[in-house]
């Protein structure tokens, strides 16, 4: 049960280990591929920030406050470690790509896919566009104002803008003073189309000019292609259709099998009154949920590319438990919740995103979803190496019994329900745990926080109270993110495992200008798993010695075949153990590339010697 304890905490770790493990240290790798030097040193203390984090104890974040706030401020070093580690790669890549055919004021944007999949992807980008000097606007302009974002080739690209502001920013110059850089800071989607495995693709942002249109998607300050949002309260694309309820859930249609999800995402607080370790409902418990509230609903960017709906609710529920009486509490103050759902051009998956803050204490709160999946008997979630396979029903020590608590069981990166013809997948970034309730809904329950009192054991199972502190009550302001992914099939014909990876590592725009490289002008793949349904897990320098190591599994039930390819040459490659020591040799095709198969829960381990 201290899979929700302290959720901040794991919040914090997942968002450490996806920068290090699946930006800053892969992207480190490619750039020292193509000649800049690896950050080892820096590398080696983000890891060891991240596995002080890790004992037993410290990450449960089963322990004293003042050790909570250590391991928080560890996993902060990881953070900004991997975030400086990840922009210096792509700062040293950026500079190694040839883009000498741009002129000199062209307006650049690099997307990077830290990923060995390609993706095709709706992004969001702010760019920053320079005003000339001596170049003034009047107050009053009738003037059409946007930004259209181009490819390589020169051709126009789907563009939702969203407004811009006028910024000053200080430019440092070595031996004087910073000097202003007066600009327009731009907000634009673009559609990106597929972004190549493990690589790049080159944009260019230009001013939108005017009376002139393109054959694309676009939005400018007075007019539009068009919107995803349909009605006040519905967001439609080619394969999604939600509509907002009163109350604040919303319903989900496929609309390619026709499967409705109805009354999706209310919200459920129920008491408290367990520890660190042991979940426990008061014995006059009351679960409340946000069935009967009215929301307040409002959109925000709406347009061709991406629209959002958000919900407010305010959910009153009692300030603090009555543990002496063992029931919750007399005084009632609001939890206000905001739900942001948001839908893009070509997704299949709605993206949710809620934010809270709590002050309220002795409270566990979930997000539920009905699916209405009444033949589904397992559910499939996202595991180390594999997928877990586990039954809905949590059979208890008789052929008519159950163990409820066992109902609640650990996820990571996604959950899938599946009856064979239609399924519900959630992915998420970091909450931990789920349960699906053995119902006709086949309702699905995601724990987004869990407060209770500071209390610690010893190993005799007995311990003492702190009253003082307040970490396990987890007062601060809350912002979770996960999608639902309807489909047909299973996760595995569904590519679910892949869907989370992408929600996990969002690609990345850089802006930059003109310059001469080396590297493909428009695009390129610098390396890349050709089998999607094969997980990659780790690109890194070998532990003891001046090579490079790739691991991969096969999370799937049957055998799989796959070939992996790098843009940089390669001297030699052998396959290791775990440990990377060297088991036998690897022939490469063209110094670039080796096929493989991989049995079902098989790992596979790769060195590889660069030139």
């Amino acid at each position: 049960n201290a899979l929700t304890t302290r959720l901040y905490l794991k919040q914090l770790n997942k968002k450490a280990q996806n920068l290090l493990i699946r930006f800053a240290e892969p992207l480190s790798v490619l750039a020292t591929l193509a000649g800049a030097a690896f950050p080892e040193a820096f590398l080696n203390k983000a890891w060891r920030f991240l596995l002080d984090s890790h004992p037993h104890d410290s990450i449960n974040g089963v322990t004293q406050d003042k050790t909570v706030l250590d391991v928080e401020n560890r996993l902060q070093q990881v953070i900004d470690l991997s975030q400086s580690l990840g922009n210096r790669a792509m700062q040293e890549l950026i500079r190694r790509i040839n883009l000498d055919g741009f002129s000199e004021n062209d307006v650049l944007v690099v997307v990077f896919n830290p990923l060995p999949y390609p993706r095709r992807e709706i992004l969001e980008a702010w760019v920053n566009m320079p005003i000339p000097a001596g170049q003034t606007e009047a107050f009053w302009t009738m003037d059409v104002q946007g930004l259209q974002m181009f490819d390589a080739q020169g051709r126009p690209v789907s563009t939702q803008w969203q407004g811009c502001s006028h910024e000053t920013y200080c430019v440092a110059e070595v031996h004087t003073r910073a000097f202003p850089f007066p600009c327009k800071r731009h907000r634009v989607f673009f559609d990106a189309g597929e972004i190549p495995a493990g690589g790049y693709k080159v944009f260019r942002a230009a001013p939108l000019q005017k009376d002139t249109y393109y054959p694309v998607q676009w939005t400018n300050s007075n007019a539009a292609t068009g919107t995803l949002l349909k009605t006040p309260t519905m967001l439609e694309n080619e394969y999604l259709q939600i509509s907002m309820n009163p109350n604040g859930t919303f319903d989900l249609t496929d609309k390619e099998s026709g499967q409705t999800y109805t009354n999706l995402n209310y919200y459920e607080d129920r008491g408290e009154h367990g520890d660190y370790w042991i979940n426990r409902k008061p014995m006059f418990d009351q679960a409340i949920t946000s069935l009967g509230c009215s929301a307040r609903i409002w959109s925000e960017e709406a347009g061709p590319l991406q629209a959002t709906l958000v919900s407010e609710i305010r959910l009153p529920i009692p300030s603090k438990g009555n543990r002496a009486e063992q029931r919750r509490g007399d005084h009632f103050t609001d939890l206000v919740i905001r739900t942001a759902v948001t839908l893009q051009a070509g997704s299949r998956q709605v993206d949710v995103k809620v934010d809270f803050e709590n002050r309220q204490e002795d409270h566990f709160l979930r997000a539920i979803f009905p699916t209405s999946l009444k033949d589904a008997s397992h559910a499939d979630a996202g595991g180390h190496f594999l997928v877990d396979h586990r039954p809905i029903r949590p059979q208890g020590p008789t052929a008519d019994s159950v163990w409820p608590d066992m109902a609640t069981l650990p996820l990571n990166h996604f959950l899938d329900v599946s009856d064979g013809q239609n399924g519900l997948a959630f992915l998420t970034d970091s909450l931990t745990e789920y349960e699906v309730m053995d119902n006709e809904q086949r309702t699905v329950a995601l724990s987004l926080l869990r407060a209770t009192h500071d209390w610690i054991c010893t190993e005799m199972r007995c311990g003492s109270w702190f009253p003082s502190q307040k970490g396990g009550q987890c007062l601060r302001p809350y912002s979770l993110r996960y999608a639902l992914r309807p489909h047909t099939g299973n996760w595995q014909a569904a590519e679910i495992p892949l869907a989370a990876e992408f929600f996990n590592v969002p690609a990345i725009p850089v802006q930059t200008r003109t310059h001469k490289g080396s590297l493909p002008a428009r695009q390129a793949s610098l390396f890349e798993i050709d089998n999607p349904h094969l997980r990659f897990s780790t690109l890194k320098k070998a532990q003891d010695r001046d090579s490079y190591i790739i691991r991969l599994y096969n999370p799937t039930p049957d055998q799989q075949k796959g070939r992996i390819t790098f843009h940089h040459p390669l001297t030699a490659a052998w396959q290791t153990n775990l440990n990377e020591q060297r088991q036998k040799e690897i022939k490469l095709k063209q110094g670039r590339s080796w096929s493989f198969q991989l049995k079902t829960a098989e790992i596979i381990t790769i060195e590889l010697i660069s030139g």
